[in-house]
């Protein structure tokens, strides 16, 4: 009988032994696994705290509906009845600009402005910069085809002021990374794509919008989504109404292998064929056919050091950056008159020298997160050149971090009746530019010790759903090489 060993018990190890499980019983081929995880509770960054009325996300609170992995997974965990979209008729995204909230302007994609008059009417972008933005028609397309930073593409092409009010923002939301150093291929190909096809961003989304006609009369939202008549699109973002924990909390009812809490693992010796694997912990080591390295690209680094030298410092150069959440829950009458909270938060460039990231309107965003009566609000602190908030900042002082950012920026003084810190110390993979290079180069060395996988957020992608993704593609390949 085959065995496997997964290392690591965030989403890209569990679906990794929920696939593996699933793809044996299909094929009628046996195979044993061992799931090993060093911290105390599976989920890695999915963690869900309920305070009272309070559903707190630690990290993701949702995933993208336009990669289907995620989806797919909770509709075959029986999770369909439990997903929830975002309450997109309240979609309003605003952006700190000197000193003030400003509606993002509508008709965008992807930092891009696809109609003319809410992007003329805009505040945001100053009359210089939308002429800067516009000289994105006229101006050549780049001729090398190699990589480049997301920061020196949007300059490029659309402008300072596009990358510090727009892409900047946007990117850093997503990949809570540094435009400068962030990858465009790994990241953004589309963006390349768009420029070599049509020689303009803006003439890529016009195109775009007249190749994809809504079809029987359906008309378009701002965001290019095709309504049909009395109905409305599928959200971009969906959730869990109990929170994300309910997608671990389902993939664990499902798995029957071995399962390992509190152990860590800290040796790992190629015995051609197989691995030998050492833990810390009472656990004697294991002898195993394969193993699914599921954890941080520096952990795997120090794991294959001995044996694949060459393989741990191209996993060695993936940088991480410490990030954490600061959750606010208030009671709705505790607030200033003008705090409506009509929209899903608010983002901040750089410029605006704040010492937040980005603030979640979480109640607003989704319903189930607090009672009607309260307000839960989300800020996301760290990343590149703030990680020593992290890392060096006691729970009091980000808190007084937190309520002294928010009263500047939304007039918010009030006490908060629930208080919650997440912190992510080297939690958040960065794609810095040549990353799929040096991915690509990862998996060859790997592929040439047979039972060997690399998976997870390290390589071609952070969300969710790129990571089921990851875990379903080590498993088809993992199950190949069984059948052999």
């Amino acid at each position: 009988m085959t065995h496997i060993t997964i290392i690591g018990g965030g989403m890209a190890g569990l679906a990794t032994a929920y696939y593996l499980q699933k793809k044996s019983r299909e094929s009628g081929i046996k195979v044993d696994y061992t799931l090993v995880e060093s911290a105390s509770r599976f989920g890695g960054k999915i963690t869900t705290d309920q305070v009272d009325d309070f559903v707190i996300e630690g990290g993701p609170d949702s995933f993208i509906t336009q990669k289907p992995w995620g989806t797919q997974l909770c509709r075959e965990l029986g999770l369909a009845d439990r997903l929830i979209p975002t309450n997109d008729e309240r979609r309003s995204i605003f952006v700190l600009s000197k000193g003030k909230l400003v509606p993002f302007p509508g008709g965008y994609r992807l930092t891009v402005p696809t109609e003319f008059v809410p992007f003329a009417l805009s505040p945001l972008i100053s009359p210089l910069g939308k002429l800067r933005m516009g000289l994105d028609l006229v101006i050549p397309p780049r001729r090398e085809q190699s990589d480049e930073s997301l920061a020196a593409f949007i300059r490029r092409r659309l402008g300072v002021e596009a990358l510090d009010k727009i892409a900047g923002p946007v990117m850093a939301g997503i990949y809570v990374a540094d435009p400068e150093r962030l990858s465009l291929l790994s990241t953004f190909p589309m963006f390349a794509e768009m420029e070599q096809k049509y020689g303009s961003l803006i003439r890529a989304m016009q195109a775009a919008k007249k190749h994809h006609p809504s079809p029987n009369g359906a008309r378009q939202n701002s965001g290019g989504q095709s309504l049909a008549a009395g109905s409305r699109p599928q959200a971009m973002f969906t959730s869990l109404r109990g929170g994300m924990q309910e997608l671990v909390e389902a993939l664990l009812a499902q798995l029957q292998g071995d399962l390992r809490l509190g152990c860590r693992v800290v040796g790992l010796r190629y015995l051609s064929p197989g691995f030998e694997v050492t833990f810390d912990s009472a656990h004697q080591s294991l002898k195993t056919d394969a193993v699914v390295l599921a954890t941080p690209a520096y952990t795997a680094a120090t794991l294959v050091e001995s044996f694949a030298p060459h393989l741990a410092a191209l996993l060695q150069k993936v940088r991480y950056v410490s990030t954490a959440t600061i959750s606010l829950g208030y009671r709705r009458a505790d607030l200033p008159a003008q705090s409506d909270l009509n929209g899903f938060g608010f983002m901040v460039p750089k410029s605006e020298n704040r010492q937040i990231l980005a603030c979640t309107w979480s109640s607003t965003k989704f319903n189930h997160r607090a009672s009607a009566d309260d307000v839960l609000l989300r800020l996301f602190v760290g990343g590149d050149q703030r990680e020593h908030l992290v890392e060096d900042w006691a729970d009091e002082e980000l808190l007084a971090l937190a309520r002294a950012e928010i009263g500047a920026i939304m007039g918010i003084t009030a006490q908060p009746v629930v208080k919650r810190i997440f912190r992510w110390p080297k939690g958040n993979p960065q794609y810095d530019v040549g990353h799929l290079d040096r991915v690509a180069e990862m998996e060859q060395l790997a592929a040439i010790l047979p039972g060997l996988y690399l998976t997870g957020s390290a390589f071609r992608g952070i969300g969710l759903p790129d990571c089921i993704k990851s875990a379903c593609t080590t498993v088809e390949r993992l199950m190949l090489n069984v059948k052999r």
